[in-house]
C-alpha cells in the first residue's frame, strides 16, 4: 500500500506516530474526506470487489467512497501498514430498529494505550463521528454524546438522542477472518432485500455537522441546529450536488 498516497487522500500528515491523538486524527480526517456511499449498486446490483488494489484504485486513486466493508477494510490496512495493533469484527446495526437484527456491518477495534477504541469510518448517518473509546463511558464526539457497555457477551454502542438513549450497534469482540467478510459483501451488494441496493445513500462529514442524500434527499445536518432538506431530482442538479458537497465526480 502506497501509505503516503493514502494521507494524502484524507489530508492527514499521522505525524504523531501510534497514539491515541494520532488515530483520532486519522479517523475525524478519514469521516471529512471520504464519503460513504453505495452508489455503485443503488438501483443495480453487482458485485463489489474487496482485493485491497480495487479498493485503493476506487477511493485512493479515483476518489470515491465506498461502503463499510470497503471503507473499513481499507482503512484497517492502513493501520495495520502505520503499526497500530488492530483486528475487524462484524457487528449488527440497532439503531431505531426491531431486534433481532443480521450482522451487517464491519468495524475496526484497536488495541491502544492499555484501552480498546473502535475507529469506525464506514458507518453512515447516526454512528459516532470520531474515534470512541470502549471503556464503559460516556463520551462526547463531534457535539453528539455515546456509551458503551458489554451486554449478555457483547459490546454495545449506545447513542444518547436529546429524547432517549438507543442501541446503536453491537458485536462480539473477537476477530472475523476476512473471507467472513466477503459473504456479507456478497449479500448486502448482489441482494435485492438489502437496503444497499434499494436506495442512494450519500454521507459526508464536516466540520459542524454532516452532509447526507437518501436517494433524491438532500440534508445539512448541522449540531445544535434543525436539519435543512431538499429535493433534488433533476439528475444533472444531482450531478453537481455530488460534486460540490461530497467531492464525488460520477
Amino acid at each position: 500500500m502506497d501509505v503516503q498516497a493514502y494521507l494524502k487522500r484524507i489530508n492527514d500528515a499521522a505525524r504523531d506516530g501510534v497514539s491515541v491523538p494520532a488515530l483520532r486524527s486519522l479517523v475525524r480526517s478519514h469521516l471529512e474526506q471520504v464519503p460513504f456511499e453505495n452508489l455503485d449498486i443503488a438501483g443495480h446490483p453487482c458485485p463489489i470487489s474487496l482485493r485491497e488494489e480495487d479498493l485503493f484504485d476506487k477511493v485512493i486513486v479515483r476518489r470515491r467512497g465506498g461502503y463499510c466493508f470497503e471503507l473499513n477494510k481499507l482503512f484497517f490496512l492502513l493501520l495495520q501498514e502505520l503499526g497500530y495493533d488492530c483486528y475487524p469484527a462484524a457487528a449488527r446495526i440497532l439503531y431505531r430498529r426491531t431486534p433481532p437484527r443480521p450482522l451487517s456491518h464491519r468495524v475496526t477495534i484497536v488495541r491502544l494505550e492499555g484501552e480498546k477504541w473502535l475507529a469506525d469510518v464506514g458507518y453512515g448517518g447516526p454512528g459516532p463521528k470520531g474515534l470512541l473509546c470502549l471503556n464503559g463511558e460516556r463520551q462526547e464526539i463531534a457535539g453528539e454524546v455515546f456509551s458503551t457497555a458489554v451486554v449478555e457477551g457483547e459490546q454495545v454502542i449506545y447513542r444518547h438522542d436529546p429524547d432517549e438513549v438507543r442501541k446503536l450497534i453491537s458485536f462480539r469482540d473477537e476477530p472475523w477472518l476476512e473471507i467472513d467478510f466477503e459473504t456479507l459483501n456478497g449479500y448486502f451488494s448482489l441482494h435485492s432485500d438489502s437496503i444497499f441496493t434499494q436506495k442512494a445513500l450519500v454521507y459526508r462529514c464536516i466540520p459542524d455537522g454532516q452532509y447526507a442524500l437518501v436517494d433524491d434527499q438532500f440534508s445539512t445536518q448541522g449540531l445544535g441546529r434543525p436539519a435543512e432538506s431538499k429535493t433534488v431530482s433533476d439528475p444533472e442538479a444531482r450531478k453537481r450536488l455530488l460534486e460540490e458537497y461530497f467531492g464525488l465526480f460520477i
